[in-house]
């Protein structure tokens, strides 16, 4: 080879590396700071597309979801999708994969150019499928533990570790098959499946930033398209504002010929600059916006409450006082681990909720805090609304007050009056016990065989079949239904594994999937033909229909 070619490749090499080592810094930083940006994208348009469709829109609802797509969406319309070939969590970890295989020295699988093409369209039919059925005709629900961007949340938090294992085994399996596949495809998962990628796509195509390449002025090597992970077939043209282009730079540092350049208005612009500015703009926006709204939602909360005390009146808490005064402590699993709240109760009214602790996704807990802790001061009940795109940080919230209320069902008082209804409830309680006996059966004492009954949920009936063998409750499968998956499922395996313990149909409802819970009593007293009464008739609509 010709000395002064070869020089020039040298050189070449190093400023290839010089960009790599740059994104993969930003890359690392983002890891860690913003694991679940990437899922945060899609939550938060769906939200906003969700709310705007109801019309429940609002600032103090909305503002985070605001926060993060006005943080992502104007610079990917400018300048085109850096947030995927900088930020994305998920992408950096397919980079990684790649890296491990090419020092390895493993080949990568080849996709042809047509069969590629067309896969990438799959991601647009997901988007397309998730808008019309998910979020506009709300048809569908993914049942939890099917999603592996769930399972990737875990993974990345490394908390809660063994709901890979259990809850989430089917999305963990799921992950694991597009790790493995990225492995051998570059950027798998964001070619194919992303549908944060679809959408960052169609908004990045009116950009003014161009990938330029005058063919006129190539040797023909394609070393272009073989350095871009999206594998876009860079050399069939003179120019690229691809929506696949995740303005990662490897086409213009790969290109021996410096003929592969970035432009913005005609202005050439170095790669690695630009992308570690997009980066850090991106970021610092995100932050900047949560940290405002976050001390905005603080001070409405303070005024919220002020006003609310101060416009309670003794009627209201004659009729719907119904907590023991005092502050009480309560826990429950979110998304990423425990939620600790401390709940103020005064002339019988839940009147403060604060957070102690919480592990959860900043961005997610915040979105949904002062919207659900608003809503249960309100109702005066725990069966409220989840958030839209922060579903488990909004039952982790829900659950977190329950616990905290658990046991405090009624009042104190000292007038007679009270004492005496009290009593008459206590000995009420006693001789309905010989009821329950008998309506209950005891333990051991049911007629072996399998069964099948029905309740009533929020949507629909219920079917389960209950086995039961030496006279003991044994196995309890659901046969059809037709609540919302992640409702019912959340009080399945809750209910029927206490159904089975105390070998009794009447336990302890799920706080947030309380229709889904009795629709499974009711249906479990069916099939062994014991009486139930089920609530849900006189319940109101509450947590996402339940």
């Amino acid at each position: 080879m010709d000395p002064k070619r070869k020089n020039k490749l040298k050189r070449k090499m190093r400023q290839f590396k010089k960009i790599n080592f740059v994104r993969r810094i930003v890359q690392f930083v983002c890891f860690l700071l913003l694991p679940g940006f990437f899922i945060q994208i899609y939550s938060s348009t769906k939200a906003l597309v969700m709310a705007l469709l109801a019309g429940s829109f609002s600032l103090q609802a909305n503002s985070f979801d605001l926060v993060v797509v006005l943080s992502v969406y104007p610079l990917t319309l400018l300048f085109g999708r850096f947030f995927c070939g900088w930020i994305c969590a998920m992408g950096s970890l397919e980079d990684l994969l790649t890296s491990i295989r090419n020092g390895l020295k493993i080949k990568a699988h080849q996709i042809g150019e047509s069969t590629d093409s067309k896969l990438k369209l799959f991601k647009y039919i997901l988007l397309l499928f998730s808008i019309l059925f998910v979020w506009v005709l709300q048809i569908v629900a993914i049942p939890q533990g099917l999603n592996p961007l769930d399972a990737f949340g875990i993974l990345v938090s490394l908390e809660n570790l063994d709901l890979l294992f259990t809850t989430f085994l089917i999305a963990t399996v799921l992950l694991i098959g597009i790790l493995v596949a990225s492995f051998f495809v570059p950027r798998f998962f964001c070619r194919y499946l992303c549908p944060t990628g679809a959408i960052l796509s169609l908004i990045s195509l009116p950009r003014m930033l161009t990938i330029k390449k005058p063919r006129e002025n190539c040797r023909n090597c394609s070393l272009c398209t073989q350095n871009c992970p999206m594998s876009i077939p860079l050399y069939i043209t003179d120019k690229s504002r691809s929506g696949e282009c995740i303005e990662c730079g490897q086409c213009v540092t790969g290109c021996p010929m410096k003929n592969c350049n970035m432009q913005f208005l005609g202005m050439e612009l170095n790669s690695k600059t630009l992308g570690a500015v997009a980066a850090t703009s991106i970021v610092g926006l995100n932050y900047l916006g949560t940290i405002t709204v976050s001390a905005m939602d603080f001070e409405s909360a303070q005024a919220t409450t002020t006003i609310a005390e101060a416009t309670t009146q003794p009627s209201t808490v004659a009729s719907t006082g119904q907590y023991q005064d005092g502050t009480y402590e309560g826990s429950a699993r979110g998304f990423k681990g425990l939620v600790t709240v401390s709940v103020t109760v005064e002339n019988g009214l839940i009147t403060d909720i604060e957070d102690v602790s919480n592990t959860d996704t900043h961005s997610f807990f915040e979105r949904c805090w002062s919207v659900v802790t608003d809503d249960i001061i309100e109702a005066q009940n725990t069966d409220v609304d989840a958030v839209t795109g922060a579903t488990y940080s909004s039952v982790g919230i829900m659950d977190a007050v329950a616990d905290a209320l658990s046991g405090q069902t009624a009042t104190a008082s000292t007038t007679s009056e009270s004492i005496e209804a009290d009593t008459s409830q206590q000995e009420s309680a006693a001789a309905s016990s010989e009821e329950s006996a008998s309506s209950s059966v005891a333990a051991g004492q049911y007629a072996d065989g399998v069964y099948t009954g029905s309740g009533t949920g929020f949507r629909g009936e219920t079917v389960v079949e209950v086995t039961v063998q030496n006279g003991l409750i044994t196995d309890i499968t659901e046969t059809s239904k037709q609540d919302d998956d992640q409702f019912f499922y959340r009080a399945w395996t809750t209910v029927i594994e206490e159904i089975i313990t105390a070998q009794a149909v009447e336990v302890d409802a799920v706080s947030g999937a309380t229709f889904s819970s009795n629709s499974i009593m009711e249906a479990v007293s069916d099939a062994l033909g014991l009486a139930f009464e089920n609530p849900n008739s006189s319940l109101s609509s509450g947590h996402g229909g339940h």
